[in-house]
């Protein structure tokens, strides 16, 4: 009897991972390639698709195609999921004709308040629509030329399937232009923008087939021609799955390049079709309760610069420090502040520095400076949420995760095979109809987990550590914006 095989990649901001499973969430292969995101400028973040994207995609599918050996066959449905919004504009051959500006981007601080005043909206600077207009701004012929607009996902399937399509969810955060109730363009707002609406791909629900392998794209993969590959989403949503986050009153928090905390609130099967966190009617099932922009990227900044022999080492020596890091604060606003104020011109910063003070102070005080910056989200949530689930790179860690739990005082559960990639394999076995119920990836996809409970006495120690975070977040941006002009 043939035991089909789900296949879920997940294009990250500094890595591609792949999962092979079966429907009961058996793992087959694993795979992952590493690479991030250039910084031309400062405040600028750009990846180029065909060589951050596609191929690194294509080899962890030849690599998870070939783990699979005799039963590469089997594979029944992929799932592709990605860093969004990002702006990939496409011209009419669909080869990209720049290179991507990603969600962390800040070029277009004057475009996004000149959209919000055009046509009434409320962007912040994660948003993408300022960015096209940034380049319709800067760079007039190449947007003359663009045909298409896509993010990280709907590029790679794109490059297997051969169509250009995008995700409700996607959609719905691209900055102002999208209706979640009946799921189409607003096009009084791409008027009010003046954006054609030629250059917005067909939409598709999350979990639609989007097209099957092409003979070109099973060569260089190694997948079966035909396979059906799904329109996909952005990665929250699969991370959300991967990490069974799944009932109503789960937190997630992804300690990725950036982070990410979420709450559910109504089951995910209500919303799969997507979009996840608004469909238009008011009800929607996963509410957004922080954003870092950079948690992972400041523990390896800093291991890279600091010069240590191993990010082991510094978590070791770190955590014998005591909670607080001896006085020294750190903000984490390295691409500026989302949330819970959005304030794209704020910077980092080390506060409180002295000669006592080592590279393991300053390691766990950026730990400790993501943990606060999503507290100021978790009280706001506090009442609502029964289980707090880490994941993503960052949670490997067991000290940052006591981090966690004593400054959010919760418990912290962590499962090592969770990721995004697991939570796409998942929809894809979903949407092929092998799986039923959501409550079947905490029940079958996912064990070994650990808890982290929270320490009563370090709890206290970061009440007052708290306090002296969010003194400094609040009197720290009038002197930051002064120094703008020598970020230039």
């Amino acid at each position: 009897m043939i035991r089909p095989l789900f296949l879920g990649l997940d294009l990250g901001t500094t890595a591609v991972k792949g999962v092979l499973t079966e429907a009961d969430g058996s793992v087959w292969a694993r795979a992952v390639i590493e690479r991030g995101p250039r910084y031309p400028r400062p405040g600028w973040v750009e990846m180029d698709a065909e060589r951050d994207w596609w191929r690194p995609a294509a080899a962890v599918l030849r690599e998870l195609c070939a783990q699979a050996g005799e039963r590469r066959g089997d594979i029944l449905c992929v799932g592709v999921c990605g860093l969004v919004p990002c702006l990939c504009l496409l011209d009419g051959s669909g080869q990209p004709l720049r290179p991507a500006i990603l969600y962390s981007d800040n070029r277009a601080l004057e475009e996004m308040a000149w959209a919000n005043r055009a046509a009434g909206l409320q962007l912040t600077a994660e948003a993408l629509t300022p960015k096209l207009l940034w380049v319709r701004r800067h760079e007039p012929q190449l947007f003359a030329r663009a045909r298409q607009v896509v993010s990280a996902h709907h590029f790679v399937v794109q490059r297997l399937t051969g169509r250009v399509c995008i995700d409700y969810d996607t959609a719905s955060i691209l900055g102002g232009i999208f209706k979640a109730g009946p799921k189409l363009y607003d096009r009084a707002v791409l008027d009010a923008l003046g954006l054609p609406a030629e250059l917005w791909p067909d939409l598709l629900p999350a979990t639609a087939a989007a097209g099957g392998v092409t003979g070109a794209a099973a060569r260089e993969t190694g997948l079966p021609e035909g396979v059906l590959v799904l329109a996909g989403s952005g990665d929250t949503f699969p991370s959300i799955i991967g990490c069974g986050a799944v009932c109503p009153g789960d937190a997630m928090i992804t300690l990725g390049t950036s982070s990410l905390m979420t709450l559910t609130l109504r089951p995910l099967l209500e919303s799969v079709m997507g979009p996840h966190f608004d469909d238009g009617s008011g009800r929607a099932s996963v509410r957004w309760a922080g954003n870092v922009l950079t948690a992972g990227q400041l523990a390896g900044w800093w291991s890279a610069e600091s010069g240590t022999a191993s990010l082991e080492e510094l978590e070791s020596l770190a955590a014998g420090l005591p909670p607080g890091a001896q006085g020294l604060t750190a903000l984490p606003h390295w691409l500026g502040r989302r949330t819970p104020q959005p304030d794209a011109d704020l910077r980092g910063a080390l506060i409180g520095l002295t000669p006592s003070h080592t590279k393991h102070h300053i390691y766990r005080a950026l730990l400790e400076a993501v943990a606060y910056n999503l507290r100021q989200g978790f009280e706001d949530i506090r009442h609502e949420v029964g289980r707090v689930v880490a994941t993503g790179g960052g949670a490997l860690s067991p000290l940052w995760r006591q981090i966690l739990a004593d400054v959010l005082e919760s418990p912290i559960e962590y499962y090592p095979q969770a990721s995004g990639a697991l939570g796409m394999a998942f929809l894809a076995a979903w949407a092929s109809g092998a799986v039923h119920e959501f409550e079947t990836v905490r029940e079958s996809w996912l064990s070994g987990g650990q808890v982290t409970q929270p320490n009563p006495a370090a709890f206290q120690a970061y009440a007052a550590a708290y306090r002296r975070y969010q003194t400094f977040d609040r009197a720290i941006a009038d002197a930051q914006h002064s120094l703008l002009p020598e970020f230039d």
